[in-house]
């Protein structure tokens, strides 16, 4: 729902919906489903709409990837102790917030302190997790959260920072988080990425997951590939260039 009908219809008992998360531990779903990533653009008449017009609305998509709950068993591109490794939080940098769960979810809701918030205050990144009963349960699915997000978000710094001194040659930066990368329009039932360039009018088998989902997904991930190796071509071509021109400041 967007916030506009979320709030008409408060008195129904719907409520928007500001967040969801899910974990997929299928073999290879992070590699698969990392195309998602990016702003998800709907066009379609709302049923509350009277006059016809079309609505515009959007959801952005995060993924991130997943890992063991046991660090030993992560291996050493995890690292949680390492403060060179993305996974790395310092303890000292998190706050820690215990409060009663809210919501359904039986008896155990706002009579137990089962909820866990973390606040990772240096960069204000906050996760809150009511899942379970237990409050450890919570409190491990919350670190496991944080670190997820975080990691994320330090990859995707190195990369804003390799795609500046790329620009120069590619003459394109990495698309930035809030360029929408997908529209679904209801009227058309075309399904666009923006990315890849590829237009199917078979929204509903693309929203069901049937073969139309599997082909703009490939087109996105061959896209991808292209621009990993035109990044690779870019960073060779850019480190000749410092090479040469530090030979040249050398020979003068």
């Amino acid at each position: 729902l967007d916030a506009g009908s979320a709030s008409k219809s408060s008195k129904s008992n719907l409520a928007e919906i500001q967040e969801a998360i899910l974990e997929i531990t299928t073999p290879g779903a992070y590699a698969q489903l990392k195309c998602e990533a990016g702003v998800h653009r709907v066009q379609r008449v709302p049923a509350t709409e009277t006059q016809g017009r079309t609505h515009t609305s959007a959801a952005s998509v995060l993924v991130l990837p997943s890992f063991p709950d046991d660090n030993d068993a992560a291996g050493e591109e995890l690292a949680f102790d390492d403060p060179n490794s993305d996974y790395y939080i310092s303890p000292s940098d998190v706050r820690t917030d215990v409060m009663r769960a809210r919501g359904a979810g039986g008896q155990h809701v706002n009579t137990t302190d089962s909820a866990i918030r973390l606040t990772h205050i240096p960069t204000g990144t906050v996760v809150a997790i009511q899942d379970a009963r237990s409050q450890h349960k919570n409190r491990q699915k919350a670190w496991q959260v944080l670190r997820a997000k975080l990691a994320q978000q330090r990859r995707e710094a190195r990369e804003e920072e390799k795609a500046q001194m790329r620009v120069s040659v590619v003459g394109v930066a990495r698309m930035g988080r809030g360029d929408k990368v997908r529209t679904y329009n209801w009227g058309q039932q075309r399904v666009t990425d923006h990315r890849s360039g590829v237009t199917l009018n078979q929204l509903d088998d693309v929203l069901e997951g049937g073969a139309g989902l599997d082909e703009i997904m490939e087109s996105v991930r061959v896209w991808q590939r292209e621009r990993e190796v035109e990044a690779l071509i870019a960073d060779e071509e850019a480190e000749e260039a410092r090479a040469a021109k530090e030979k040249k400041k050398k020979g003068r």
